[in-house]
């Protein structure tokens, strides 16, 4: 089986993710619920020190809620049943999900691959860079070349990426461990890039 919440292989937000984050997400929608409350509870009762330490409580508890089960990470999960003979690929998210099986004789290669992606707009880089730069502050590799290899199914030509990192040791390592885990049924080639 294998578990990650890295198998897409795209651009990174321009809103640095130091900056925007889940974290922040979650803490602006638990402000946001906590505003609504207190407007509510303000009406009809008097405010008082017990009052706001409720408000702190319920405020890390709604955050909590919050950064769990809505601005939480998508997870793939890649089960491989040996018994019926089948691979279930399940996508688990925050609202929905989905899940596909195919057939483990379809499996033809564990296929490492790689994708480059520049930037498609280099004058719209270079202004955003001169703005970040008078209104000083840096947006880190806002602009650069971003790399990925993607560890990928080929199941009778159709690719499925089942994981994703930015430096190809990474990938490597999960298509030598999935070719371990299920010696005898896929090629021991090295993959391609």
């Amino acid at each position: 089986m294998l578990n990650t919440v890295s198998f897409r292989a795209e651009r990174r937000s321009v809103l640095h993710s130091g900056v925007f984050n889940k974290e922040l997400a979650s803490s602006l929608a638990a402000g946001a619920v906590i505003m609504a409350m207190s407007f509510f509870f303000a009406l009809y009762f008097k405010i008082t020190v017990l009052y706001l330490m409720a408000v702190v409580l319920v405020f890390a508890a709604l955050f909590m809620l919050f950064r769990l089960y809505v601005f939480r990470e998508a997870i793939l999960v890649t089960v491989f049943d040996m018994e019926k003979r089948t691979i279930t690929i399940s996508l688990k998210s925050a609202i929905g999900g989905r899940t596909s099986s195919y057939s483990l004789n379809d499996l033809a290669d564990i296929i490492l691959h790689h994708i480059s992606m520049a930037p498609e707009n280099m004058d719209a880089v270079q202004l955003v860079e001169r703005v970040a730069v008078q209104h000083g502050t840096v947006i880190p590799g806002f602009g650069k070349t971003e790399d990925f290899y993607t560890v990928e199914l080929d199941l009778g030509g159709k690719k499925i990426v089942v994981f994703s990192a930015r430096e190809r040791k990474w990938a490597e390592a999960a298509i030598v461990e999935l070719k371990a885990s299920l010696s005898g049924l896929v090629p021991e080639s090295p993959g391609r890039a």
